[in-house]
């Protein structure tokens, strides 16, 4: 076989092969499924909003995500790509009440106390949102320990707040394996 006959014979294979490849379309490109960690790790701007309670654990659980430095806080949830949620709900207490009135028997004022102890559980709860689709990314709630004193509540609050916060970033930024 001649030269020439050896590169047509190799042209025609050549060409046989690639012509499944001639007007075929490019694959389809599936598109990519965000869960809600790559959703969290790509997220940069963060919108906050205390929906109920104290004031105490939004304060802290935002002072601890400026401090961080991974997200930038806005002021309108349209500019933010995550919704952080804070609520706080229960106020164990104790609460005393007096009353008087007049006894039909002997005519006298008569006077009584009540003390009434409320002693329901407050929780401080996390809930991270994203704000295209509202779909809840990460949620947490903690536990606030009991305390009579005002001062021991406001300081069981800030724990169970910096609690939360800390659990968000670990999520987002796990702590290294213990050795």
């Amino acid at each position: 076989m001649g030269s020439w006959a050896v590169f047509t014979v190799v042209a025609l294979f050549w060409t046989a092969g690639a012509m499944p490849f001639y007007g075929q379309q490019p694959p389809e490109k599936k598109p990519v499924i965000e869960t809600p960690s790559m959703r969290l790790a790509s997220a940069r701007n963060v919108f906050m909003n205390r929906t109920h309670g104290s004031r105490i654990p939004f304060d802290v659980i935002r002072s601890t995500i400026e401090g961080w430095g991974r997200f930038t806080l806005v002021e309108t949830p349209d500019k933010a790509d995550l919704l952080i949620e804070i609520a706080s709900t229960g106020d164990s207490g104790v609460q005393v009440s007096s009353s008087s009135k007049i006894s039909a028997e002997s005519g006298h004022e008569e006077k009584s106390t009540a003390t009434r102890k409320d002693i329901s559980s407050t929780d401080v709860r996390m809930t991270v949102s994203d704000v295209r689709n509202k779909r809840v990314l990460w949620t947490a709630t903690e536990s606030v320990k009991f305390a009579m004193k005002e001062k021991a509540k406001e300081n069981n609050l800030v724990e169970a707040a910096e609690r939360l916060a800390s659990k968000f970033h670990d999520r987002l930024e796990p702590p290294p394996p213990a050795k």
